[in-house]
């Protein structure tokens, strides 16, 4: 729940001020309880603050850095950081940080990430690690059982007992290593990304080879900048979670935020703002685009120490290849999702005691809901569920929450309150689009709900549909088009779902002061779902279910058969706000009238 915003350039110092002060005027919304840091850098002095909340200097200024943190769930770090000769301003997390630390702690250099699987083999699914499951992955499922209450192992019993799958494949994704990771809850994750930009920083001489040596190894979702004296880089994680804007005027000043409003602020027409996209760097204003990505067949990444078991295998020559998965039968593809979704959602929920769910009662959410069941005792779960009075997701939510025995609390939406949430959500998702209001405003009341419960962490199931088929225009496209087709608008989908759904979700939730986690969109997750053969998401152009993998992964791990296959609907079809917002909210409302009206209010407001 940090935002960050940047110059660089010849500008004045309050400039900055101004930018920071825009992210913090959004109507009720916990922004009130942010702290802002800056660093300000000319030919002369510097200024650096870590809690700054005004900027009293004129001086012109030829770089400035400056972070908003919230300081009401006591989950965020001091910002910007300062390390050694860098400073940084990030936004995100890092899962990974316990195998990241032993990098920072030991005295390898960069044949770390080459020789990685050495340090970890016990990640890696080769076929000696297959072929003797028996002696050493029953070790690993026992020792979730003493550190976990059983619950994981439940999860590949109720598995297994339903596949009937031999032994020799079965094979847990977890390890007593993995269950210890992020011990430290208040680990400064900022601080250890400065860290591991400044150890590559000292071997290559170059921030450039530094961030890009980085964002290998780097398990999360995060957009950062960095400054090392006298460049500058500008990144975002791979699958585009967490939004990042920028804007080039080499006539005056370049600048950059984490919210279009910063910019606005001084002057930048909405035209003119362009989104970083999923995995790029900005380099001292120049784009570096990324080597692969993870909706590339052929992507695959070493960071956290682990090499992405399920699509890596060794040769005889103990080189790396791919594993070919249509070469593997479906109960083993079947295994292999759940295995790569239960770590997905553990690590997202790891070191915290309460989370949230923001649940539809559909199979998406009701996936993560019993995974979060089985996963810990120790975490308490509420679910957070909106709709109209009959709407089918308040029915099904309540269902579930009783069969899996955890408290829900609902809103219910009708016209007024549909109206009163209008200008917030457009104020958070910056735009007038219809279809992102919609979706929006069921998150927007999802998230306030979690927010007024002390709650700082929620779950989404975004993205379960891009790569599984959810949507019903995946089925018109497998019938107009053909197979092929149909998987390839899905990749499309992950590629661009940063413009369309992701930056909107993480902007609606940081909004109400939540950090929004999205388990289906893990990195790892995401490559192996996308080589998933078509035939197991789209059964024939009849199929008007569809994500059929998806629903038999349900029933395996014990969800109800009637939720398993309920049909796919729209968040904003299935709670009811696009037929209130449609037929009467908007019909005396201009939507470009009101966002340009919020745009200028960032203006006038100085």
């Amino acid at each position: 729940m940090t935002r960050i915003v940047g110059l660089q350039g010849l500008f004045n110092g309050n400039i900055l001020h101004l930018m920071l002060k825009s992210l913090k005027s959004n109507f009720k919304s916990f922004k009130k309880d942010d702290i802002s840091g800056i660093f300000l850098l000319s030919d002369n002095s510097y200024i650096y603050n870590d809690k700054f909340c005004n900027i009293s200097s004129k001086d012109d200024y030829n770089i400035g850095i400056g972070s908003n943190y919230s300081d009401k769930f006591k989950i965020n770090e001091s910002q910007p950081i300062r390390y050694k000769s860098i400073v940084l301003a990030f936004d995100g997390i890092i899962y990974n940080i316990n195998e990241l630390n032993n990098l920072l702690d030991s005295n390898i250099n960069n044949n770390y990430i080459n020789n990685i699987n050495n340090n970890n083999n016990n990640h890696i699914n080769n076929k000696s690690h297959i072929n003797n499951k028996n002696n050493t992955n029953n070790n690993h499922i026992n020792n979730i059982n003493n550190t976990n209450n059983n619950s994981i192992n439940n999860i590949d019993n109720n598995f297994n007992k339903n596949n009937n799958i031999d032994n020799n494949y079965t094979n847990s994704s977890f390890t007593k290593d993995c269950l210890n990771e992020n011990e430290d809850k208040n680990l400064n994750h900022g601080l250890l990304l400065s860290k591991i930009i400044y150890k590559f920083l000292q071997e290559h001489s170059n921030l450039k080879e530094a961030i890009i040596k980085s964002i290998k190894i780097i398990d999360g979702e995060y957009s950062f900048a960095v400054f090392d004296g006298e460049n500058l880089g500008i990144a975002r994680d791979s699958i585009g979670i967490k939004p990042l804007y920028y804007h080039i005027n080499n006539n005056s000043f370049n600048s950059f935020s984490s919210e279009k409003k910063a910019l606005w602020k001084i002057g930048i027409k909405d035209s003119e703002i362009k989104s970083l996209k999923p995995g790029y760097i900005l380099y001292n204003w120049d784009l570096i685009a990324p080597k692969n990505n993870p909706w590339d067949n052929d992507y695959y990444n070493l960071y956290n120490g682990n090499i992405s078991k399920f699509n890596i295998s060794k040769n005889q020559n103990n080189e790396l290849k791919y594993l070919d998965i249509n070469k593997m039968s479906y109960d083993e593809i079947k295994y292999s999702l759940i295995n790569l979704l239960t770590y997905s959602t553990y690590k997202r929920v790891l070191n915290t005691d309460k989370v949230g769910l923001i649940f539809s009662g559909g199979v998406d959410s009701t996936i993560l809901a019993t995974l979060l069941k089985n996963i810990s005792d120790d975490i308490s779960v509420n679910l957070y569920t909106v709709g109209v009075e009959s709407s089918e997701d308040l029915k099904y939510a309540k269902k579930v929450a009783k069969s899996l025995d955890f408290p829900i609390k609902t809103t219910i939406i009708d016209e007024t309150l549909v109206r009163e949430s209008l200008d917030p959500v457009l104020d958070a998702i910056e735009e007038p689009n219809l279809m992102k209001i919609g979706v929006g405003m069921t998150l927007y009341l999802a998230t306030k709900m979690a927010s007024n419960d002390g709650i700082s962490i929620t779950l989404a199931g975004q993205g379960a549909d891009e790569l599984f088929g959810g949507y019903y225009k995946y089925l018109t496209t497998f019938k107009e088009k053909g197979p092929e087709f149909a998987q390839k608008s899905m990749i499309h989908d992950i590629e661009y779902g940063y413009d369309v759904n992701f930056e909107r979700d993480d902007k609606i939730a940081t909004f109400n002061g939540v950090d929004l986690r999205v388990p289906y969109l893990d990195e790892k997750l995401v490559n192996f779902a996308l080589k998933i053969p078509i035939k197991y998401k789209i059964n024939s152009d009849e199929d008007l279910l569809r994500k059929r993998i998806l629903r038999d992964i349900a029933i395996d791990i014990g969800v109800d058969k009637e939720i398993a296959e309920r049909p796919k609907k729209a968040a904003q079809y299935g709670s009811g706000i696009h037929k209130i917002l449609i037929k009467k909210v908007l019909k005396d409302i201009d939507l470009n009238k009101k966002i340009d009206e919020i745009r200028n209010s960032y203006l006038i407001n100085k």
